[in-house]
């Protein structure tokens, strides 16, 4: 199991139509589990300019989607096994009873990052993004209303690094109560 499938699996459980993957050119897609839920539903995104930075991943996953005129869009990265259906659950459900706001975001160790909710008002400004930041400069911006929920799980971490991705390991082998042998990730 990887850490991508791992969350790649959570997003297909909330019945996203269409869900969007976006890979990098070089991506051999290994890491890609069957599709879980409706046959046709999960799109892959080779996105050229991804080496780019993390904008331009945004930027090919958000064109992707905008033929579908969509009210809102969700983001989250494959790097981020502890997401659950659950609290993307609570990004929509926020989303529809504050239908005004610009983004709906998770916080994690006090710090607000995706998974993210972000209204159609916001794709202008998505579009506009560019490096490495993503949309953690609409996420911080004063000029933008969001609404900001704590994850429901302490580990609300990523793999950027190899130190990471030792933690996420070892907190899943404590999670899924997996010995060092057994574990995938």
């Amino acid at each position: 199991m990887t850490l991508g499938s791992v969350a790649l699996s959570e997003l297909e459980r909330c019945g996203f139509k269409p869900l969007v993957v976006v890979v990098r050119a070089d991506d051999k897609l290994e890491w890609l589990p069957p599709e879980s839920g409706v046959r046709g539903t999960r799109r892959t995104e080779t996105c050229l300019t991804a080496h780019l930075g993390l904008s331009f991943s945004l930027r090919c996953g958000l064109n992707a989607v905008l033929p579908t005129e969509p009210d809102a869009v969700v983001v989250a990265l494959a790097d981020q096994p502890f997401i659950t259906a659950g609290l993307i659950g609570r990004l929509i459900d926020t989303f529809r009873r504050s239908p005004d706001l610009d983004y709906v975001a998770s916080r994690g160790d006090g710090t607000v990052m995706p998974p993210a909710l972000f209204s159609k008002s916001l794709f202008p400004a998505l579009q506009q993004l560019d490096g490495d930041r993503g949309a953690a400069s609409i996420l911080h911006s004063p000029a933008y209303k969001g609404a900001v929920i704590e994850g429901e799980s302490p580990f609300f971490m990523d793999a950027d690094t190899e130190g990471d991705f030792m933690e996420i390991r070892r907190q899943w082998m404590l999670i899924n109560g997996q010995n060092r042998d057994s574990a995938g990730i």
